[in-house]
C-alpha cells in the first residue's frame, strides 16, 4: 500500500523521484570501522576492523553455514563478492554515476569492468549452450531438403547419372560457361552488397549467441568518434583514451545485465531497457544534456558506418585488382 501511494500521490512522487536522484548523484560510502578488537583466525595478528591487515581475512570467520558455502560456489564465477552485487545493482540504478566514482579511485568498492564482462560473456554462452554444438550449416540443411523431396533414386536413372551423354557434357559446359561470366561480370556495387550482408548475419548471429561480446564489439566499433566527443565531457573535463576503454566496458556489462534475461525470457522490453541503459550511462557519465548526447551519438553512428563502407570498398577494389 506505501507503494501505492506514491504512486498515486503526485506530491509524494516528486519527493521519491527527488531523493533517487540525490542517491544517484552520491558516491558509495564505506561504513564506519570497527572499534571492536579482533584476533585474526589465520594469523593470529589482533586488529581491529573488519579484515585484517596483515592477511586480509575477514573478521567474521565462524563456523561453516549454508549461506557461507552458497557464497563459496558463487565465489567461482565472482558473485561471492560484496562488490559484485554493488555494481550489479548500480549498473541497474546509476550506471554513468558509478563509472564516474570507479575512475575518480572507487575501485575496491566495485567489481572490476574486464573480469565482470567475462563472467557474464560466460554466463551469456551458458544460457545460449548450443553455441559449442556442432549444427548443420543452411547449405547442409537445403541440401537435405531437396533430398528429400527428390525421394529416392532408381538404379537406373543412377546409371544415366554416372554415364553423361554428349548432350549433358555440352549442358554442363554451357552451364559452367555461364556460371563464369555471370561471376565475372558481378560489379564491384554487388561485391559490396554481399560483404555487408555477410557481416549483418554474422552480426545477428553473434547477437543471438553472446549479446556480451556483441555489446562490447559495437561499442569497440564507435569508440573512436566517441572519445572524440567525451574527451572534453563536463563531468570529467580530460579524459584519458584508457579511462574511456573502462567506461565502454562497463557499459556493455551494463547492457549484458538487460539482453541476458531477455534472452532467456524472451521479452524484447528488456532488451529496449538493456540499450537505453547504455544511452543512460553515457549521459550520466559525461555529463552532457541529452540533446547535444543525442547529437553526438547519431554523428558516430554515421562516421562510423561511412568508414566501415569505405573500408569494405578498398578492400574490394584491392582483391579486384589482384585477381585481374
Amino acid at each position: 500500500m506505501n507503494a501505492l501511494t506514491y504512486i498515486k500521490d503526485k506530491q509524494k512522487r516528486k519527493a521519491w523521484l527527488r531523493a533517487f536522484r540525490m542517491w544517484q548523484r552520491r558516491p558509495f560510502e564505506l561504513a564506519p570501522l570497527e572499534k571492536v578488537t579482533h584476533e585474526c583466525a589465520s594469523c593470529k595478528n589482533v586488529f581491529e576492523g573488519g579484515y585484517c591487515p596483515r592477511c586480509g581475512q575477514s573478521a567474521r570467520i565462524g563456523r561453516f553455514s549454508f549461506k557461507a558455502a552458497f557464497l563459496l560456489f558463487l565465489d567461482v564465477w565472482g558473485f561471492g563478492n560484496r562488490s559484485m552485487f554493488r555494481s550489479l545493482r548500480d549498473l541497474i540504478l546509476r550506471p554513468g554515476y558509478m563509472i564516474r566514482d570507479y575512475l575518480r579511485g572507487m575501485q575496491s568498492a566495485y567489481f572490476p569492468p574486464f573480469k565482470m564482462f567475462f563472467v557474464l560473456a560466460a554466463i551469456s554462452a551458458i544460457v545460449e549452450h548450443g553455441i559449442f554444438s556442432i549444427e548443420p550449416t543452411e547449405t547442409e540443411n537445403r541440401k537435405i531438403v531437396e533430398v528429400s523431396e527428390q525421394g529416392p533414386v532408381s538404379q537406373e536413372s543412377a546409371g544415366q547419372l554416372g554415364k553423361p551423354t554428349n548432350d549433358n557434357l555440352s549442358q554442363m559446359k554451357q552451364g559452367v560457361s555461364d556460371a563464369m561470366k555471370t561471376e565475372n561480370n558481378k560489379d564491384e556495387k554487388a561485391q559490396i552488397n554481399l560483404q555487408m550482408e555477410k557481416f549483418v548475419k554474422t552480426m545477428n548471429l553473434l547477437y543471438d549467441r553472446n549479446p556480451a561480446i556483441f555489446s562490447l564489439l559495437m561499442l569497440v566499433f564507435f569508440f573512436l568518434p566517441l572519445y572524440l566527443f567525451f574527451r572534453k565531457s563536463p563531468a570529467i573535463p580530460n579524459l584519458r583514451f584508457s579511462e574511456f576503454i573502462i567506461a565502454l566496458v562497463y557499459s556493455s556489462n551494463a547492457y549484458s545485465i538487460f539482453s541476458i534475461p531477455g534472452k532467456i525470457l524472451s521479452l524484447k522490453i528488456l532488451n529496449i531497457m538493456a540499450v537505453l541503459t547504455i544511452f543512460i550511462a553515457f549521459k550520466q557519465f559525461s555529463g552532457y544534456s541529452k540533446l547535444r548526447l543525442v547529437g553526438y551519438l547519431l554523428i558516430t553512428f554515421i562516421t562510423s558506418f561511412v568508414i566501415l563502407v569505405a573500408a569494405i570498398v578498398l578492400i574490394m577494389f584491392i582483391l579486384y585488382k589482384v585477381e585481374s
